[in-house]
C-alpha cells in the first residue's frame, strides 16, 4: 500500500494529520484584494473576446469559407467550425450567423445534394440537416438552437435493407423551403417535403409534417395552425363559429 493511500485512510496519526491538513487547505480562501481581482477578471475578459474574435476571423471563418460551394460578404461563426459530411454542397449568402456545433449532412445517394441559407439569415447552436433533394432557406430567417432539418431519410424502411447497411432510396427524399423571415423556434423538427411559407412561425418542440401557410403561427407534434395570418388564434375563430 502507498502512503498516499494511507493518507486517504488516515491510517495511523500522522496520516490523519496529513489528511486534516489537506482539508483545511482545501477549505482556505484568499483574501480578497478589491483593485487586484478587478483588474484580473477584467484581464480574463478581454483575453477570452480578443483571444476568440482573432480565433473566429483568422482560423474558423476562413476555413469554413474554404469548405463552402459559396460564401457572402459578413460570414460570423461561434463556438467553432460546422461539420460539412457527405459531399454536401453548402451556399451561403451575406452576413449569415452560424454556430461550429452545426452537423450539416450530404446523402451519398446524390451526387450534389445542397444547402442553401440566404442573406441575414442566423441557424442557431446544435443547427443540423440532413440534405437529399435541396433544403432551401430564405433571408432574414431565424432558426433557435437544437432545430433540425430531415430531407432524407438516411435508411431504408425494408428491415433487410437496413440490416444490410444499405442506404434509403434517392426517390424516397423531398426538398424542405423555409421562406423569407420565417422563424423556427428551439427543438423544432422539420421533415421532408415541407414548405414554411413566408413570415410564419413554428413554435419549439415542434414536429412539422405539412407545409405551413405564410404568416401563420404553427405548434405541437405534429405541428397544426394555431393563429392565421390574420393573427387570431384557432381557438378564437372556433369560438366565433
Amino acid at each position: 500500500m502507498s502512503y498516499l493511500n494511507r493518507v486517504r485512510r488516515r491510517d495511523g496519526r500522522l496520516a490523519d494529520a496529513l489528511y486534516r491538513g489537506y482539508k483545511v487547505m482545501q477549505r482556505m480562501n484568499i483574501p480578497d484584494i478589491p483593485l487586484l481581482y478587478a483588474i484580473l477578471a477584467k484581464e480574463r475578459m478581454a483575453r477570452r473576446h480578443v483571444g476568440g474574435w482573432l480565433k473566429r476571423k483568422f482560423y474558423d471563418e476562413p476555413l469554413f469559407r474554404r469548405q463552402c460551394f459559396s460564401c457572402g460578404r459578413g460570414l460570423c461563426l461561434f463556438d467553432g467550425v460546422p461539420s460539412i459530411w457527405g459531399g454536401l454542397s453548402v451556399d451561403i449568402g451575406d452576413d449569415v450567423v452560424m454556430h461550429g456545433t452545426s452537423t450539416l449532412v450530404g446523402a451519398k445517394v446524390f451526387d450534389h445534394p445542397r444547402l442553401v441559407i440566404g442573406d441575414r439569415s442566423h441557424c442557431g447552436s446544435y443547427f443540423s440537416a440532413a440534405v437529399g433533394a435541396d433544403i432551401i432557406i430564405g433571408s432574414n430567417v431565424l432558426i433557435a438552437n437544437r432545430v433540425s432539418l430531415f430531407a432524407y431519410d438516411s435508411h431504408p424502411r425494408d428491415p433487410v435493407a437496413r440490416a444490410a447497411g444499405l442506404p434509403a432510396e434517392a426517390g424516397s427524399s423531398r426538398p424542405i423551403v423555409i421562406e423569407d423571415g420565417a422563424w423556427i423556434c428551439m427543438g423544432s423538427i422539420i421533415l421532408k417535403g415541407v414548405t414554411i411559407g413566408k413570415n410564419a412561425i413554428v413554435a419549439a418542440g415542434s414536429v412539422v409534417v405539412e407545409d405551413v401557410p405564410p404568416n401563420s403561427v404553427v405548434g405541437g407534434n405534429p405541428a397544426r395552425v394555431l393563429a392565421d395570418p390574420s393573427g387570431r388564434s384557432r381557438q378564437a375563430r372556433s369560438g366565433r363559429a
